[in-house]
């Protein structure tokens, strides 16, 4: 058995070592630096005040969305978004070669202006749904013959953000 395991491990080394192309390996080897790629050229947004560098310029999220696209597939560890009264929210990545869409995090009972987000991903295209903000109003509830139950009725308010920060590593020659 021990000898099948150091086989593998062999195996698993001979790959790795082969394959120096690789993002992964080039990101241990190469010295990384976090950047905002939101700020690169070429980047658009549903709000373009939202990715200008300037907290003092707020965007409004189109009706509940927020959409961003990068001119090409990067790594993103993290996302901020700055000066906000979104409350909740749910972040989708888009997948490869479709429009379609996968939920990668969820903000709940945000309270704070700025929503700081951790996650690892690889796309070129981030979407941004706004369930509530901190100026949504309460409606009267209303029966729901749907679901058979009185659902709680809310008016949202409109969504903004002074700006939304994607970050990524890049090596730091090629800064």
């Amino acid at each position: 058995m021990k000898r099948y395991l150091y086989i593998l491990g062999l195996i698993g080394t001979c790959v790795i070592i082969s394959g120096c192309q690789s993002q992964a390996l080039q990101m241990l080897i190469e010295p990384q630096e976090a950047v905002n790629l939101a700020l690169e050229k070429g980047v658009t947004c549903s709000a373009s005040e939202m990715i200008d560098g300037n907290l003092k310029t707020r965007g409004y999220a189109d009706g509940r969305w927020i959409h961003l696209k990068l001119p090409k597939k990067k790594t993103i560890h993290r996302i901020v978004i700055r000066g906000t009264n979104i409350t909740d929210a749910i972040i989708f990545q888009k997948l490869d070669h479709t429009e379609r869409s996968q939920a990668v995090a969820q903000v709940q009972n945000n309270r704070s202006s700025v929503i700081g987000l951790r996650t690892t991903i690889v796309t070129d295209a981030l979407h941004i749904y706004v369930g509530g903000t901190s100026e949504d109003k309460r409606k009267a509830a209303e029966y729901s013959p749907r679901y058979g139950i009185i659902v709680p009725e809310k008016e949202l308010g409109k969504p903004y953000a002074y700006e939304v920060e994607i970050y990524g590593f890049v090596p730091k020659d090629k800064k």
